[in-house]
């Protein structure tokens, strides 16, 4: 979890997607970027929302600060919040993954989210979306290994 948290940390900051054309060149993190900014019509109609983004922000931090907290609960205790603390970040994560790619095919109708040599276009993720991607995996690879949430069958009295 903490490895997922910080994974997160740095993907979220990290830069996300790119876009160059003919002249200029554009990025975007999941904050927002220099992207928005550009000279698109489509910008004014779909404004970019980064609320999910602080979110899973916050998210991430609580997972961090958790890994270290955790350690001074019992062990049932601890698998239990480690997967529900994990659980809902890589959710979080999923769900900032989800807007990016809706808010972009939005803007960019017509546009393949990765596309090389289309009149003058050239765009594509960056290693922050790689890194978000990989936190969710790991995250929920934490959820699944705490065995926090699994279900235990009740012992029959006899």
């Amino acid at each position: 979890m903490l490895v997922g948290g910080i994974l997160l940390v740095v993907g979220l900051i990290a830069p996300w997607y790119y876009r160059s054309e003919e002249i200029m060149s554009w990025s975007l993190s999941a904050f927002g970027g220099s992207l928005e900014r550009a000279s698109v019509r489509s910008f004014e109609i779909y404004p970019f929302n980064p609320l999910p983004a602080y979110l899973t922000l916050c998210f991430a931090t609580v997972s961090i600060l958790f890994s270290f907290v955790s350690t001074k609960l019992p062990e049932k205790t601890q698998r239990k919040y480690v997967a529900i603390v994990s659980c809902f970040t890589g959710i979080c994560a999923l769900m900032t993954i989800v807007y990016i790619h809706s808010w972009l095919s939005m803007v960019f109708p017509d546009t393949p989210f990765v596309c090389e040599g289309h009149v003058f276009l050239d765009c594509g993720p960056l290693i922050g979306y790689f890194l978000t991607w990989i936190a969710a995996a790991l995250l929920f690879a934490s959820t699944y290994v705490s065995k926090g949430l699994a279900q235990t069958p009740a012992k029959a009295e006899s």
